[in-house]
């Protein structure tokens, strides 16, 4: 049984109040399926042959005839086809053509060629007076004039310096810098020499030339899949590479965890005591039992502390024994010595071919490193300030919000963000450090007045506790 609303009775008064509680999305609607209809046409006006086919023929019928067509068509050549693709649109200018059928308002508008576009028959006049006059003469002999010393010019920059007057080495030369000449001398400090240099002479380090910004593109092209109607294929290249980056980012949380919280066990509070106190007894005596120190059983037995000790003496045989197995010891560590040393020698060429192989690995190693390290530094950001700039996540669209129309797609990201970290990445901008503020905890207080009743305290205390 469904339940129905009590009807809300709401003000009206002002424009303000009257936009806000009032329904008007039907009339939205049907304006925007009237623009629609304005830009693609009306269904109603259409002929019946645009909008539907009649099949006359079966399908037999139809695969018969364009295998005979195929078979009777020869295959044409490159040169034909780009003949006939010659009075066809290219597909760059497309864009550029009208799509919308709404008629022009002005119907009696005047259609003006830009200047210079076809010559009117007053221009043909004006350039026919200034021939006769003599005024187009005079501007192409200052023209011919105005390329001679254009020429004479950069024949007199190639041209070889007969004189070697200049000091390649006056620039090293303090005067050269600006510092003054009474300063010029071995026992007057460089620290002294800068300070009294002007300003605008002042010995500062050259900065390092700044990378150009015009080799990175502006505009990163998107993946195809972001599309708002992307096909099945490219959408399924971009979920694989996004499910890669965040198995990635849950590996690296993983590893995290494990070396951070991982390695401290849990324990209860009761287990801490016990091992605290365990810890701390070690090295005391145990305290002493007199029950444990009656024995029933060796009560009447005289036992002494130190038991004596029976010297038994070897004789020959033993020590005969005992220094014939040293010996034998002795010669199988020498023989198994000997035999080390004749392998090593059979295992010389196996050695040197390993270490020529192992160093030759290195070197490799090494020139993909330095080739790598070179690559990176030609298109390396430069270097602002410390900070990172921060990796470009991949975008994703979720299957169920994918829709056809443009009108009903949702925007994923914000275009000011996306602007702002595009020009850090080209290195334009400086890459910042997301500074988060605490916010400011904003007391409450319930103003107590004549109207305010039990039910308002209970709710307002309840409130409170929540946010806390």
């Amino acid at each position: 049984m469904s339940v129905l609303k009590k009807k809300r009775h709401v003000s009206k008064k002002n424009k303000k109040d009257w936009r806000k509680h009032c329904d008007i999305k039907d009339v939205e609607d049907f304006l925007e399926d009237q623009r629609l209809e304005e830009r693609l046409g009306k269904f109603d006006a259409k002929p019946d042959s645009e909008l539907f086919v009649v099949d006359t023929e079966g399908a037999d019928r139809v695969e018969d005839v364009k295998t005979e067509i195929a078979i009777s068509v020869k295959p044409r050549s490159a040169k034909e086809r780009k003949r006939q693709n010659i009075q066809e649109i290219p597909k760059c200018y497309e864009i550029l053509l009208p799509t919308s059928k709404v008629q022009d308002p002005n119907a009696k508008r005047n259609i003006l060629n830009p200047v210079g576009f076809k010559p009117t028959a007053l221009s043909k006049i004006t350039e026919k007076r200034r021939a006769q006059k003599g005024i187009l003469e005079k501007k192409v002999e200052i023209a011919r004039k105005n390329r001679k010393i254009a020429l004479s010019k950069k024949k007199k920059l190639k041209q070889i310096r007969n004189t070697f007057d200049t000091d390649l080495w006056g620039a090293t030369i303090p005067e050269a810098k600006g510092i003054p000449s009474s300063l010029c001398d071995e026992f007057v400090p460089p620290e002294a020499q800068l300070h009294n240099v002007l300003p605008e002479r002042r010995l500062r380090p050259k900065p390092p030339p700044p990378k150009t910004v015009v080799t990175r593109a502006a505009v990163d092209v998107p993946h195809p899949g972001i599309s708002y109607n992307p096909s099945f294929k490219e959408h399924q290249e971009l979920l694989q590479d996004v499910v890669q980056h965040e198995q990635k980012m849950m590996k690296r949380q993983a590893h995290l965890r494990r070396v951070t919280t991982g390695m401290f066990k849990k324990v209860t509070q009761q287990e801490k005591e016990n091992q605290w106190q365990e810890e701390m007894s070690v090295g005391l005596s145990k305290p002493h039992n007199p029950a444990q120190d009656s024995d029933p059983e060796t009560d009447n037995e005289y036992k002494a502390v130190n038991p004596p000790v029976r010297n038994k003496k070897k004789d020959h045989k033993a020590r005969r024994k005992q220094k014939e197995m040293l010996q034998e010891k002795e010669r199988l560590k020498r023989l198994k010595v000997e035999k080390k040393k004749i392998t090593d020698l059979y295992k010389l060429r196996q050695l040197q071919s390993s270490i020529s192989k192992s160093e030759l690995r290195q070197t490799e190693e090494r020139l993909k490193r330095e080739a790598k390290r070179s690559e990176a530094s030609i298109s390396a950001l430069p270097a602002l300030n410390a900070h990172k700039v921060p990796r470009k996540e991949p975008d994703f669209v979720d299957p169920q919000q994918l829709t056809g129309d443009l009108r009903k797609t949702t925007s994923t990201g914000n275009l000011l963000r996306d602007r702002y970290e595009s020009l850090q990445r080209r290195g334009a901008l400086a890459a910042a450090k997301l500074m988060m503020k605490k916010k400011k905890r904003v007391k409450s207080y319930f103003k107590a007045g004549h109207k305010v009743t039990d039910q308002d305290v209970e709710r307002f205390l309840t409130r409170r506790k929540a946010t806390k």
